[in-house]
């Protein structure tokens, strides 16, 4: 450690010794250094602070009736795009670059705006800052402006944009559907009407079919229980007047043959409900002729035949009825079974048609669900701040230059104008070098040093030395001087002075 501090000290030495190179060197190096930072032009900086709240208390409100698009997403797309060619030929324009700037080819305005103008997003509370440095304040005040214009314009006219679109992609599809609805329905009224003999209401082709043959045998039925009843009716009216008569006795014969018809088209003729009634039935009958031939029964005026004659013209009348019904229903069942190999296809036909028809339909109307969102969309963009931008800092026109800054260039190019000469000085003494001590002397020749010679210094020497002294320490104090006096100038905002100086020097 001690050998090294002496190699230290030594070129110390050595570095002082040439130490008169140091002064004209830095002289000349902060004299054009400060010169040139003083003529450096000035540049302005402008600058905003835009706020943008994505956080809106009608989105959990209306959650599921409107379509909210992706802030987060469009703000990260508007920031990435504001800088394009068409954005920035808009700032341009805007802006009156052309005039304030002087040059009126677009290409320099755009590689001009893309070098300086800067939009810096904040890493949290969506803070946006944008910037632009020029010479010319204006320039920077206006482009600044124009550019958080178009910031804000983008955020919140993107969407309403995009949502007028939708609508009008919505209407248009409406329409669309709403005609080929209307040509689906009139193709099926169309096959309805031409196909009307296969189709019906209240079912398919086959239950119509069988309802008409069940509508057959019920019609059969009705009229073999009225021919029944006829022949019941024209044997108590063959009795003559006087006759015997047990009303309440028919009517129980009478109900249970038909009872025992309608059994018979469910049930076999072994069925025990079946073989009962039959039972029953003929102890009826035998009690009735049983009272017939009782002399002690009970005998009716002679005017029963009319009564009796009535019934069977109103007997007769209904099974002629029933004739005629039954003649229609098989007519119906003979067109049904002569149609049942067209009506599958029919049938199958219309449900194709039905089933397009459903479906072009149920599209129809979530599309009018998809419009009544858009429409509510609209209105919640154009109506309420669904975006909220927020200027916090709005852009000022700049009065002092953002840089150069010339105090602390003049400072740097004083420790560059001292580096410099002390370098200088210090490779002269490595390329010129002296032996300073009995060490280096020792250390170079390799021999050892027996002894040494001192410097006796006259009052002469003395004298001289402090004056170089003074000198040296005089030159280097002026230039820290003036050093101060530059600084005092820029601090008093007194440049003019040194305009007015350099002006002289030229």
């Amino acid at each position: 450690m001690e050998k090294i501090v002496q190699e230290l000290w030594q070129h110390v030495r050595s570095t002082w010794r040439k130490r008169w190179w140091i002064l004209p060197i830095a002289w000349l190096v902060c004299l054009g250094g400060w010169a040139y930072a003083h003529n450096l032009p000035d540049t302005y900086q402008a600058d905003a602070r835009v706020y943008v709240n994505t956080q809106s208390v009608l989105d959990p409100l209306l959650r599921g009736m409107t379509v909210r698009p992706n802030t987060e997403q469009r703000l990260l797309m508007i920031t990435r795009t504001l800088f394009s060619r068409d954005n920035l030929e808009e700032i341009a324009r805007e802006s009156d670059l052309d005039v304030l700037t002087g040059n009126s080819n677009l290409d320099a305005q755009i590689a001009l705006l893309r070098a300086r103008l800067t939009l810096d997003v904040g890493e949290r509370d969506n803070i946006y800052s944008v910037s632009f440095r020029h010479g010319n304040p204006e320039v920077a005040y206006r482009v600044v402006r124009e550019t958080v214009d178009l910031f804000m314009a983008r955020g919140m006219g993107d969407s309403r944009l995009d949502l007028t679109t939708s609508q009008a992609f919505i209407e248009r599809q409406l329409e669309n559907y709403e005609q080929q609805l209307q040509e689906k329905e009139a193709k099926i009224e169309q096959f309805k009407r031409d196909n009307a003999r296969f189709l019906s209401g209240d079912g398919n082709f086959y239950s119509r079919l069988e309802r008409t043959r069940d509508q057959l045998q019920q019609a059969r039925l009705q009229k073999r229980e009225a021919q029944s009843r006829l022949q019941t009716l024209v044997r108590r009216a063959g009795s003559g007047p006087g006759s015997y008569e047990n009303a309440e006795l028919d009517r129980r014969i009478s109900d249970l043959q038909q009872s025992i018809d309608s059994m018979r088209l469910h049930y076999t003729d072994e069925h025990p409900d079946l073989v009962s009634s039959r039972r029953i039935l003929e102890e009826l009958e035998a009690r009735r002729e049983q009272e017939t031939q009782n002399p002690q029964a009970i005998q009716r005026p002679g005017s029963g035949n009319e009564v009796l004659q009535n019934a069977i013209s109103e007997t007769e009348s209904e099974i002629a009825s029933l004739t005629t019904r039954i003649a229609e229903f098989e007519d119906r069942v003979a067109r049904l079974e002569g149609d049942v190999d067209r009506a599958p296809a029919v049938e199958s036909e219309l449900t194709s048609l039905t089933r397009n028809y459903d479906v072009m339909r149920n599209s129809y109307r979530q599309l009018q669900d998809r419009r009544e969102q858009a429409v509510m969309s609209g209105a919640v963009e154009s109506q309420t701040d669904a975006v909220d931008f927020r200027v916090l800092e709005p852009p000022r026109q700049p009065t002092a230059p953002a840089s150069p800054d010339r105090p602390m260039l003049a400072t740097a190019v004083l420790l560059v104008g001292l580096g410099a000469g002390t370098g200088f000085a210090f490779l002269l003494s490595q390329l010129r070098r002296t032996i300073s001590s009995s060490q280096q002397l020792a250390a170079v020749t390799g021999r050892p040093v027996l002894g040494s010679v001192s410097r006796v210094r006259t009052p002469m020497s003395r004298h001289r030395r402090l004056s170089e002294l003074m000198v040296f320490t005089a030159a280097l104090g002026t230039l820290v001087l003036v050093y101060a006096v530059v600084m005092g100038l820029y601090a008093t905002g007194s440049e003019a002075l040194l305009d007015d100086l350099l002006g002289l020097l030229r």
